[in-house]
């Protein structure tokens, strides 16, 4: 059994990121993303244990938060 590298995390309304889950790799992981976003929109990133920074997220780029 491999082990999960990367955490999922959701943000709540006051921006403090709330644990989903965990998965083995990054592939996974934003597939998971956006199978969760569809369900609950919000703000989800994915962190990695290896490297310790944010490797994905779903923050909307700022064209789109004006349009």
């Amino acid at each position: 059994m491999k082990a999960a590298l990367y955490d999922i995390f959701r943000k709540d309304l006051l921006g403090t990121p709330v644990w989903m889950e965990s998965v083995e790799d990054l592939e996974t992981a934003k597939l998971r993303v956006m199978a969760m976003a569809d369900r609950s929109p919000g703000e989800y990133f994915v962190f990695s244990q290896e490297t310790k920074e944010i490797v994905s997220d779903t923050v909307p780029p700022f064209y789109d938060l004006v349009v």
